[in-house]
């Protein structure tokens, strides 16, 4: 009888605690699915963000590091420093060009032309940072950001 008592103890016990344990996850599930159906938007992007790339292009290798300044608008302007097969360029100034980002998160980087798409992006944690890679023919380029200050956001 002492045995069963134990048993039936244990058992209440841990069904207890698995009922807490899922009751304190699923507000967190919630707000995940909350906050992923709120979308994203070239506002998502705002403020500066460092950023790198890196791969191979038909030139060689590529490394690169600089800042990306987004308006919040859908333009981005910025700087960068490259190393392409061991060439180095510092200081290369990024022509203001359109940027486009749908609502699932990903989008795109134009040419300052507005037609000819140049790298396809992923919006990472709410607008702080981004995944992206190249679509120039010959390169294997990928890259990421970060922004650099949470109060860029507000500029």
């Amino acid at each position: 009888m002492k045995l069963r008592t134990s048993i039936s103890a244990a058992a209440m016990f841990i069904g207890s605690a698995l009922l807490i344990s899922s009751a304190s996850i699923a507000p967190n599930a919630r707000a995940a699915n909350l906050e992923a159906s709120k979308g994203c938007s070239n506002a998502s992007l705002k403020g500066s963000f460092g950023f790198y790339r890196t791969g191979s292009t038909s030139a060689g290798p590529l490394a690169a590091l600089g800042i990306l300044k987004f308006d919040g608008k859908g333009s981005v302007s910025g700087s960068q420093s490259i190393s392409r097969n061991g060439a180095f360029q510092f200081d290369i100034v990024i022509a203001p060009a359109p940027y486009i980002v749908n609502e699932d998160c990903t989008g795109k980087f134009v040419a300052p032309d507005g037609t000819t798409e140049i790298a396809r992006i992923v919006v990472t944690d709410r607008g702080a940072g981004l995944y992206l890679f190249s679509e120039s023919a010959g390169n294997a380029v990928y890259g990421v950001g970060r922004r650099i200050d949470a109060s860029d956001e507000d500029d």
